[in-house]
């Protein structure tokens, strides 16, 4: 039973490694595990439709040292790039009254971590005209 035991905790410390952010076979595929992270992840406005303004404070860290740019989702101008670092930090205004993507992309433009920029609000549009005339 001990054995059991023993074999099940090394698959899966062998599992966990394997899927790890450092793992052999991303570093051999040239795949780049890099991880980008907001701080705070979420913008509150009050009413739903509302500009929501947040400081964001974003880091990012990669095993591979390269060429690094970070862009709003669907932009094609940069927030900033970094030559030759594998880690890299922005305090970023956010302002925008919808969900939002950052994207950090290597030399080649490809995407190599994203994170989201979730819009919240308290209160939600209200669909209902109001009237503001009376008979009496």
């Amino acid at each position: 039973m001990q054995g059991f035991w023993i074999a099940l905790l090394l698959t899966t410390v062998a599992m966990a490694h394997a899927d790890g952010p450092s793992s052999a076979a991303d570093m051999s595929a040239g795949r780049d595990p890099s991880s980008l992270l907001l701080t705070p992840a979420r913008c509150v406005a009050l009413h739903q439709g509302q500009v929501c303004y947040q400081r964001v404070q974003v880091s990012w860290s990669s095993y591979l040292q390269g060429n690094y740019c970070l862009y709003q989702a669907g932009k094609t101008q940069p927030l900033q790039c970094w030559q030759e670092q594998t880690q890299g930090a922005l305090m970023f205004e956010f302002a925008s009254d919808a969900t939002g993507a950052l994207q950090l992309k290597n030399g080649q433009q490809q995407v190599v971590a994203e994170a989201t920029m979730e819009v919240a609000w308290v209160y939600k549009a209200n669909t209902r005209r109001k009237t503001h005339w009376r008979l009496f």
